[in-house]
């Protein structure tokens, strides 16, 4: 344990450190759906009982979220992490091992149980960070975390080219990245002693949605919360993006596959321009937005995002499919973080309004998968996956109510 009066080490707190964890999350994640096609086949699951199975790792990680604020003030976000890192690597690890549908759906729910705790825990150690370093750091984490993704989508691209079975690709994967990740959180900063305000806990990490999971949890605390019009639109605004995003990692390798006869290696390697160019957009949403306003960056990011979808679903060709998850990607990066920026400023509600919109987004990831499995159940998956175009039009249909507000003096708040 360390002690608050003990001097801050230099390799403590560092940057490169949360940036590992980051990194070696959208990592594992990315290779394992990468080859989704290929543990389909294992199982033998039809589109409904894959959509089952996927949707357990939305659901691990809300199982496991509530709690996990709650778990670091008592034992450290480092200790968290370690044991989380553990959980989900098995979890990702053990896919091959799947020889039934149920099988499959309980390792995903492992792997999103620990992938849920660990997310929390790493935007607690990102936040004292921030604090201690004085620099806005989280957009450029989550950049990492998505060009992880797009390093695992390729490698499981390469891994698919080569003819590397299951058995040997994720077990490898996550075994190196446990060994990274182990020495990542060795960097970390102790948590004891960084919360000057520590009385009032309700305001400690509001600044990062995902971590909101104290005193009870998410749930306990919305209940007893009014959800304004303000708030509704903009759940909805991240509803649609969570179910465009959850989407992109669950079918569209296997889109490509089934229903343009691709080989899994450009399956994967489509899933990594969506990921890539979601990154880009990460890196260079905040200046962007700085220029022109969030309400007609918003607005060309739902048309764009349409676009894509529409295009990879309707022209069947390799050149449209990797343009189309291009524009998929870029055109939902910088949603949700605008969201939960434009929620922080609601009048009156700031973190609160934070926590309602980002439950309502966890419950797009949730959905996401189940609606569109049952759709591809009565028609061709790349017909299903155009609701999703039609949803992601609501983002630049409803981008005025996320357009910058100034704060309101103390005197007026209610």
């Amino acid at each position: 344990m360390f002690s608050s009066q003990v001097p801050l080490a230099r390799t403590e707190g560092s940057p490169l450190a949360v940036g590992v964890m980051f990194f070696g999350n959208g990592f594992v994640m990315a290779s394992s759906f990468s080859k989704m096609p290929g543990i389909r086949d294992q199982v033998g699951a039809t589109p409904t009982q894959l959509a089952f199975a996927l949707v357990c790792v939305g659901i691990g990680s809300i199982v496991g979220m509530p709690f996990t604020g709650q778990l670091v003030n008592r034992y450290s976000s480092r200790t968290v992490s370690r044991a989380a890192t553990n959980i989900c690597l098995s979890g990702w690890a053990i896919l091959p091992m799947a020889d039934s549908v149920p099988m499959l759906a309980l390792m995903l729910l492992i792997a999103g149980l620990g992938t849920g705790i660990g997310d929390v825990a790493m935007n607690v150690q990102g936040h004292l960070v921030e604090q201690r370093h004085r620099q806005v750091l989280m957009p450029y984490w989550h950049g990492v975390f998505s060009f992880g993704a797009v390093a695992g989508a390729l490698a499981g691209a390469l891994a698919a080219s080569l003819g590397l079975p299951l058995a040997v690709q994720l077990p490898a994967v996550s075994l190196a990245l446990a060994v990274a990740m182990w020495l990542a959180t060795g960097k970390y900063l102790p948590d004891a002693g960084l919360h000057p305000a520590a009385p009032k806990k309700s305001e400690q990490f509001f600044d990062e949605p995902q971590v909101l999971a104290s005193d009870g949890g998410i749930f306990s605390a919305l209940r007893r919360l009014p959800i304004t019009r303000a708030e509704q639109s903009l759940g909805v605004i991240v509803f649609a993006t969570a179910v465009g995003e959850g989407a992109a990692n669950d079918w569209l390798a296997l889109m490509l596959v089934d229903n343009r006869g691709a080989p899994p290696a450009l399956g994967a390697l489509t899933y990594a321009g969506f990921n890539f160019t979601m990154a880009m957009g990460r890196f260079a949403g905040g200046g962007i937005i700085q220029r022109l306003g969030r309400v007609p960056v918003l607005r060309m990011a739902g048309v764009i995002a349409s676009a894509g979808v529409a295009m990879l679903c309707l022209l069947p060709s390799t050149l449209t499919a990797l343009l189309g998850a291009a524009a998929w990607g870029l055109g939902l990066s910088v949603v949700f973080p605008s969201a939960m920026s434009a929620a922080g400023e609601v009048p009156g509600r700031g973190g609160r309004a934070i926590a309602v919109v980002s439950t309502i987004g966890y419950g797009g990831f949730l959905l996401g998968a189940p609606l569109i499995g049952t759709l591809a159940h009565a028609m061709p998956l790349d017909r299903a996956l155009l609701v999703v175009a039609v949803l992601v039009l609501l983002i630049a249909l409803l981008a005025s109510v996320a357009r910058e507000r100034h704060p309101e003096p103390a005197t007026h708040e209610a």
